[in-house]
């Protein structure tokens, strides 16, 4: 029996690098891309295709190989250069209108579904204004701020103090009011009420004080005693009121 050895040859074929690998697989599927999403482009309009190539695991390299294998030739990079410049003339562009529009749906945060607008559309929600203070309660709001002033006969400011009629008569002028500087003229300076409101004028012979709501009244009460906050006292009295 003759024993026949055959010898192994070294491949004649030329050493491969990863990035040779990367150029061949490229080119082998620059015809068979996958175009995935466009990025847009805000000037001038233009949507460019991205390309996504088969990705081809490259063999892996043993670490005990010469670093040398692993540096990149000019063959190498001449064919990756080509490959990538045929992708890109190859990849297709989409011209959009500068005016295009895209539609979309709004909705007014806080908004109930019956005040949403059409779709694209926002919804316009008008907003009362607050109702004005009443003049009545702007009187009593400007007498709070003389609590303390002492009682002086015929004082009509915070300075010189304030007497019973003298307090409602600077209260008032603040809003534009002129009212005289006597309780008993003061009877006769709007219209009586029965029930009263907040700035109305609490009379009773030969005294005069300011409504303040809840059965409370602002007064200057008595000679060397401050303007006070207190219950009304006042048995039957009369209530005017100054501005309708």
């Amino acid at each position: 029996m003759t024993n026949s050895t055959r010898g192994r040859h070294r491949d004649s074929r030329p050493a491969q690098t990863p990035l040779t690998v990367l150029a061949r697989t490229a080119t082998e599927n620059a015809g068979t891309v996958a175009r995935r999403g466009a990025l847009a482009a805000a000037a001038g309009g233009v949507l460019i295709s991205t390309i996504a190539t088969t990705a081809h695991a490259a063999p892996a390299m043993d670490l005990k190989t010469d670093v040398k294998t692993a540096k990149l030739n000019s063959t190498d990079l001449q064919s990756l250069t080509a490959v990538a410049k045929q992708a890109v003339a190859a990849a297709p562009t989409v011209t959009v209108p500068v005016d295009a529009k895209m539609p979309m749906e709004m909705e007014i945060l806080g908004a109930s579904s019956g005040d949403k607008g059409e779709k694209g559309e926002a919804a316009v929600v008008s907003v009362d204004a607050p109702d004005p203070v009443p003049v009545g309660q702007q009187a009593v709001n400007i007498a709070l701020n003389y609590l303390g002033i002492t009682y002086v006969l015929g004082g009509a400011s915070p300075s010189a103090g304030f007497d019973c009629s003298g307090l409602v008569q600077y209260v008032y002028a603040q809003l534009g009011y002129s009212l005289p500087h006597s309780s008993g003229a003061l009877l006769g300076s709007g219209y009586q009420v029965t029930y009263p409101e907040p700035g109305d004028i609490v009379w009773t012979p030969g005294h005069v004080a300011i409504y303040a709501g809840d059965g409370m009244i602002i007064e200057a009460w008595a000679a060397g005693m401050p303007v006070r906050y207190t219950e009304m006292w006042q048995n039957n009295p009369t209530f005017v009121r100054v501005a309708a």
